[in-house]
């Protein structure tokens, strides 16, 4: 004897219910997946930035090394400029102006992208100072400096 088994009241694939939740479920990652890369590139491009001012001060400051003794005067001493510089036909101008250029090329021609050299004559020491906006980043500051000292 056999026994028959009634069927019609199982499943036999997936609901539009359940089809629904598994693509909203899809969505909600594919949007956090999508917001780890804007965030991603934000940073990405602080990194880049901050890249470009060590090497932009670094720049400087061999600058300065090269003409030591020129720089033991205190000749590259230059306020904070924002603005394209005028070379004069000084080789410490020159230098600042060729600086500055490197400066606004990198970082944009915008009043926020500036350089600065103080020298401190009793130690003979020169801080080169590079500053820009970085309000783009991720908790970004608009006002961001990185400072290299120099020993001549």
């Amino acid at each position: 004897m056999t026994t028959a088994i009634n069927c019609s009241g199982a499943q036999r694939g997936f609901s539009m219910i359940e089809t629904l939740i598994a693509v909203l479920i899809l969505a909600v990652g594919l949007l956090g997946v999508a917001g780890l890369q804007t965030a991603n590139l934000k940073n990405s491009q602080s990194a880049h930035q901050r890249t470009m001012a060590v090497l932009l001060s670094s720049n400087m400051a061999e600058r300065i090394r090269a003409n030591a003794t020129l720089a033991a005067t205190g000749a590259f001493t230059m306020a904070k400029t924002c603005s394209a510089y005028s070379a004069g036909g000084s080789v410490q101008n020159v230098e600042r102006a060729n600086w500055i250029g490197e400066i606004r090329l990198a970082f944009g021609d915008r009043n926020t992208s500036c350089g600065e050299i103080t020298y401190n004559g009793g130690t003979r020491t020169y801080t080169v100072i590079v500053s820009w906006d970085d309000s783009r980043a991720l908790g970004g500051n608009n006002a961001m400096s990185l400072r290299q000292q120099v020993r001549i």
